[in-house]
């Protein structure tokens, strides 16, 4: 068989030259290898913009802004959460609690709802001691229609920011004379004087009528503008203290700085009220250590427990108001913080 290779000797030479072993696979293997090594200049240059691409992308599709370092004033509202505010009929709602610290939402869900909302937190509240029960989130499907609620989220993210984390929830069954709690603020954990930026919101639903002899919420309209909390001496004259009465069914909710408690329930009867805390997605560690047990920690320094939060009464499964233990170590760490 004629071979293609021919001797450069002679040109009419008929002298053939035996032919090369076929490489098959690695052949083509090591010929694309060579050629991406002298097109590598080439592909290097095309790089850099198909990465920039990708990641535009990826901001995009994650709601990523370009520059993350600049700051959206209070209720200076993006777009979007602006036309989520006007679609739900919210804007005098963000009014009141910009000028008085506190708000109302009316017509969150049909009143069927609340019925079945009442009668779930009565269930629960009747197994625990105190009048009251936290950490329901799974304890039922209805607090997750309840946290989801679009008002309540769109209001939640006003006050909080977007990202806004569920801090607390819980149900309270109010009965006559029961003793109320003095004034004070939602981020009492936090050093004053408060940032400009709120930190947290606390949600009332009203799962019966809201007046002033039955228990509704007390507040002294304006005091989020101390960005403290009261003093010994204002929580007693109680001066410019007022009723926030709620239909059933409709939500109050108050400024995390603002001067706040609840009216003595002075009727027979009881009064179901649940409860909405949001905090803003701020100081959150970086790394997760709640895999470590208490096998783990059982030798290890009280330091180091405070370290890794073991001992702020935080993230127990009765929660910071579950147990005096827990109630305890959270008001330390509240005393704590403003140091």
């Amino acid at each position: 068989m004629q071979s293609n290779s021919v001797s450069s000797k002679s040109p009419d030479s008929t002298t053939v030259k035996p032919a090369k072993p076929s490489t098959g696979i690695q052949g083509s293997r090591l010929r694309l290898a060579r050629a991406v090594i002298r097109n590598l200049p080439k592909l290097t240059n095309l790089l850099p913009p198909f990465r920039a691409k990708a990641v535009q992308q990826l901001r995009e599709r994650l709601g990523i802004p370009t520059r993350t370092h600049e700051t959206r004033q209070p209720f200076d509202l993006s777009p979007g959460l602006a036309t989520r505010v006007r679609k739900f009929g919210l804007e005098e709602a963000v009014q009141n609690v910009r000028e008085n610290g506190f708000g109302h939402i009316h017509n969150l869900a049909p009143i069927d709802f609340t019925v079945q909302l009442r009668d779930t937190v009565r269930r629960i509240v009747s197994a625990h001691p105190g009048g009251q029960a936290n950490r329901l989130l799974d304890k039922d499907p209805i607090f997750e229609e309840v946290v989801l609620n679009p008002k309540i989220l769109a209001i939640a993210e006003v006050m909080c920011g977007k990202g806004a984390l569920l801090s607390e929830l819980v149900g309270c069954v109010i009965k006559q004379n029961i003793p109320v709690t003095d004034l004070h603020v939602t981020q009492n954990q936090l050093p004053a004087p408060f940032a400009q930026h709120n930190q947290m919101v606390t949600f009332c639903w009203a799962c019966d009528e809201q007046t002033k002899v039955s228990g509704a919420t007390k507040v002294v309209a304006g005091s989020q503008e101390h960005r403290r909390p009261p003093t010994a001496e204002e929580i007693t004259a109680q001066q410019r203290a007022e009723v926030i009465e709620c239909a059933m069914g409709s939500v109050t909710f108050c400024d995390g700085s603002v001067w706040q408690s609840r009216w003595p329930r002075t009727i027979e009867g009881e009064q179901v009220v649940l409860y909405l805390t949001f905090c803003r997605l701020a100081l959150r560690p970086l790394e997760y250590y709640d895999h470590l047990d208490a096998g783990w920690l059982a030798d290890k320094p009280f330091a180091l427990r405070v370290l890794l939060g073991r001992e702020d009464g935080l993230d127990t499964s009765e929660g910071a108001i579950g147990s005096i233990d827990n109630l305890s170590k959270f008001l330390r760490m509240s005393n704590w913080s403003k140091t």
